[in-house]
Parts: C-alpha cells; structure tokens; sequence
C-alpha cells in the first residue's frame, strides 16, 4: 500500500472509529480527514462489524506513523461495543430484524436513550475497555450527534437543519439538529423502540433480502401497485400527533406468521415493495417537513442508513419549504467515525472549517510496482497506452465492457470512478446480461455518470441538489434526450440516480467519459461498482484481478496498465 511520509510530531493526529455493522476509521491531520475506510474493504468481508482492527493499521500504515503518534483517539458510539464483549449475547453485524436478540436489543437501546444509571454505566464500561487500549482516549460522540456533523460539517452551508435516520444508533433512530455557527444543536428524536430502519429492514427481510441491502426494496417497488399493501404498511409505520417521532407497534407483536405481515407474504413482491417505499417516503417526508418548519432552515442535510434511498431524498428536495439538501456521501454507518471527529474538532477543539470534502477518495491506493506484481501473477495480457483516456473512449464506443481501477480507493458505499465498471448507456437490455456477469440481481438500472458541463442537457428540477449529486445519493428527472439516447440508465418513472463529475474530482475518470463524449456525442457512461455479488467494492489489485477474470468484463483499467482477459483456447 502507499504511504505518506510525515513528521509526526508536526501534526496533530486523530484517529476516530467505529465498532459495530460497517466498521470503519479515519483519520484526521491538522482537523483535516486524510484517509477513511470500512473494515469490510479490507477483511473482505461485507458489512463486516467489530472493533475495526485493519482499518486502524491501514489508516496509521498510510501515514506512515504508529499508534503511539496518534494525539487523540476518538470512539464514535457510546454503547456499540457492547456486542463485542457479549459473545452470542448479542447480534452480531447479520442479525435478523425479526429475531428475538435484536428485538431485545433494540428495547435495551431504548432504555439507553432514557438516560439515567444504565447509561452511565454502559458507558464507564465501554470507556474502561477502551482506555487500557488507547491512553490518549477521548470522550465519546453520540451515534447520531456523529451523523449530523457528517453532513453538516461536509456541506459548506453556513446554517441547516441535520436530519439523521437509520436503525439504530446509541439507543435513537432519528435525531434533528438546527445547526448554525459550525455547531449542531440537538431538537427531538425519536428512540430506537420506533425506527424507519426497522420498519424497511422488515420489509426487505420479508421479501427476502439482507436487511442491509434494504436498497433493493426501492428498485422493485418501481415494479408494483402501492395501493394494495399500503393500507397495512400504515399499521406497522406512522409518525405520532407531534410529528416529532416515529410510531411502530409493539416489536415483540411483529412476526412473519402474524398479521399483518403473514398477508403480505402472500402478496406480490412488488406490490409490497411499493407500498412500503411509498409509506417510507410519506412519513420521512412528512418528519422532514416539520423539522424544516420547526427550526426556519430551508437547506436540509442528512445522514443514515434510510438516506441511502434516493427516491425519498429526491422527494425532500422537491418539497416547497426546502431550497437545497446535501446528503454525506458516507450516509451509512461507514460515516460515523469521519462524523464524530468532526464533532469533536468542532465542540471540544475550537472548530473546524465547513467545507465540501476536498476528495472522495480517501483510501488506500497502491504502488504501481504491486500493481504490476499483482498482473504477472494473474498471468494477463495487457499494455501501457500513451493515452489512457484515448484508449479506454474507444473501447467503450466499440460496446466493450471495462472496469477500472485507479488511485484511491472511494469513501463510502457508492462507487465513484476508482473501483468502477463502465459501459455505454444506449441499451436497455444491459442491466439484464451485465448483472448476470457480475451474479448479481438488481432491479433498479445501473446508475449513469455525466459530464458536469452537460447535466443540464440531461437532468430536470435538480436546482438545490447539485453537492448531493455529485456523490451520486438523489434520483432526478430526465430530459427527452436522455430517454432516446440513454435507456439503459433511466427508471421505470423516469428518472436516473446520476453521478455528476467535474474534472477536479477525478480527472483520469473525467478524461475517459470526455473523451468518449467527443468520440459518440453521449456526454454520459454507466458507472456500477466494481465487485461480485455478495462482496465488498474491490481495494487491493490482487482483489481487481480476481474479480475481473471471474466476471469476464472486456477489460481493465489497472492503474497505467490496460488489461485483457486471455484469448480462448477455442
């Protein structure tokens, strides 16, 4: 891996992470984040959870420092240690949402929200155990606190209100903020007892999918009639008179084989995801409305699982009382430990700038000699061309298939151009054959990537959402022109979930999809993650090789190399 060579007295060195399902770390120089990544990129293993072990020594490994020069050590959750310690007490990162353990688990993180001696408690634990680790440890940040000042901190909007929703965090699901002068002030919330995350989760495991890949739920329900189901998503998912928290029935009453979850089981697929993502949207809708109100900010900012779904995020955008929204590229879980140290920086140092992350790409990159020992290992054909981005264009305007991977591995769940598969946009029928290739099954189309000189050419009504986009996390409007040129990325409602690149972002990526556009007249590429079913985005290059050849996409983009699968025997 590259590293950094750094004085490391000179700097000031924050090392905060995040235990739990999406471990991760990042760490900050000078109250700058300089490197961030889940644990899960590099055990391999998806939505790996625990302490994040590797994420810590490829972070210090990066900066070429150790333990030892780290000033402080920040843990991002006040309570997530604890399935750590309890064995098979507790779940673990692949519970069941309608299991016992993580029902009862949810209603001791409702006990926490509370306040009061057990919270104290589970908090002196934690701080003992982690202590004996790290002498240079801090205080913890609030799980939700962490989510606000992600989104907050990374926006450069001088004032907004912070909306935070997911399953569970340190005993709450939601938290609101008004956040002004670089600081996040705490509203309302709503406790973990009664969760938007649970209620999705739910869904998606009835329908068959991992809670965590709950997205799925929003590609299917382009595919179904909400009316039928939507009268029982309302029992299960509401918010109370106030508008200032979440409603759910009793957790222990829901179950597979009871009502009304044992009818929907015997309903059409995409007729339930469509009344639960319809639900979702009305009552996520209508909590972000009323926070707008309450605290007379107009520009949103949002972090959590639930703001994954980029269907609701491009409803909150569209509502009258709201100017702009950014979501965290990081909105998951994999942006806790970036979003408690900003909080930290801010409330316990003196601040720190509000601004747009200087890059996305924030991970591990590696030298071109293991680039280069990784590929005569895997015994590939392959080239230096003079132009990459000549080389690449013209590939992808003879229909050919090419991954790339380049630089730094990307920060969060999205890929955004250094561990990503492109291919033209123009056929309807990619989103069929290309996954099978991958083994994956999706049914939301592949996501497009669009020269930022030409969005407006190709996007409606996305005034407001030009941060969001760029990190690809809001689902627009197309244009006509979009819709005869680009079928292959357009939803059955007529939209796309676009990433829009500017060429400071990635000017390698850039390059190509200009090149291209001068080469086709399409100013715009598909842009999917590069990894196989059922494992993380690819981040070491013996990861890049290994996926390529067992996916038989045309070719690879591996650094300065531009690869080729082996020629047939037939």
């Amino acid at each position: 891996m590259e590293t950094q060579t750094h004085e490391a007295g000179r700097h000031n060195w924050l090392l905060s992470i995040h235990e739990d399902s999406n471990a991760n770390a990042t760490l900050f120089r000078d109250g700058v984040p300089v490197f961030a990544v889940a644990e899960g990129r590099l055990s391999r293993v998806k939505y790996a959870g625990g302490f994040p072990r590797m994420a810590i020594d490829a972070a210090l490994e990066w900066a070429g420092i150790q333990l030892k020069d780290i000033t402080t050590v920040l843990p991002a959750n006040e309570t997530h240690f604890l399935p750590r310690i309890a064995g098979t007490l507790l779940p673990d990162g692949e519970h069941d949402y309608f299991g016992a353990r993580h029902k009862a688990w949810l209603y001791f993180q409702h006990t926490l929200s509370q306040g009061g001696a057990m919270h104290k408690a589970a908090r002196g634990l934690s701080r003992a155990m982690l202590k004996r680790k790290f002498p240079q440890l801090a205080d913890f940040v609030d799980h939700h606190t962490a989510h606000a000042y992600s989104a907050y901190l990374t926006s450069g909007y001088s004032d907004a209100v912070a909306v935070t929703a997911d399953n569970m965090g340190d005993g709450w699901s939601s938290k609101v903020f008004d956040c002004v002068n670089g600081r996040c002030i705490f509203q309302y919330g709503s406790s973990a007892r009664h969760s938007p995350g649970q209620f999705y989760g739910e869904v998606a495991q009835l329908l068959g999918f991992h809670n965590l890949n709950a997205g799925k739920v929003t590609g299917l329900a382009a595919y179904g009639d909400p009316n039928l189901a939507y009268p029982y998503m309302e029992q299960i998912f509401s918010l109370d008179e106030s508008k200032t928290k979440f409603r759910c029935p009793d957790l222990m009453w829901r179950n597979r084989r009871r009502a009304p979850f044992d009818t929907l089981s015997k309903m059409k697929p995409a007729d339930v995801a469509a009344a639960a993502q319809k639900r979702f949207e009305d009552v996520l809708v209508d909590y972000v409305r009323h926070a707008v109100r309450e605290t007379g900010r107009s520009t949103v900012v949002m972090a959590g699982g639930c703001f994954a779904n980029v269907v609701l995020n491009q409803k909150i955008l569209q509502l009258p009382e709201v100017s702009r929204i950014y979501v965290h590229p990081a909105m998951n879980d994999q942006g806790i430990s970036m979003g408690a140290g900003l909080a930290h920086l801010a409330e316990r140092e003196g601040g720190v700038t509000n601004e747009p992350l200087h890059t996305v790409f924030l991970g591990p990159s590696y030298t071109e000699e293991e680039i280069g020992l990784a590929l005569e290992a895997h015994g590939l054909p392959y080239e230096r061309p003079e132009s990459m981005p000549d080389t690449a264009a013209k590939a992808l305007a003879e229909r050919k298939v090419i991954a790339r991977y380049d630089g730094r591995l990307e920060y969060g769940p999205r890929a955004l151009g250094n561990r990503t598969i492109m291919y033209p946009t123009d056929d309807r029928s990619v989103n069929d054959w290309l996954n099978k290739r991958l083994r994956r099954t999706e049914f939301m189309p592949f996501a497009p990537v669009t020269l930022s000189e030409h969005a407006a050419e190709c996007y409606r009504n996305y005034e407001g959402g030009e941060l969001a986009w760029r990190y690809m996390t809001v689902t627009f409007e197309v244009t006509e022109a979009v819709r005869k040129r680009s079928p292959g990325i357009v939803h059955l409602d007529g939209t796309a979930r676009p990433q829009v690149i500017h060429r400071e972002d990635n000017p390698g990526y850039y390059d190509i999809i200009r090149r291209y556009h001068e080469l086709t007249g399409t100013p715009t590429v598909i842009n999917t993650s590069f990894n196989m079913h059922g494992e993380p985005i690819v981040c070491t290059p013996d990861d890049a090789l290994r996926a390529f050849t067992a996916s038989g996409l045309d070719h690879l983009i591996l650094g300065p190399y531009f690869v080729r699968q082996k020629a047939s025997d037939t």
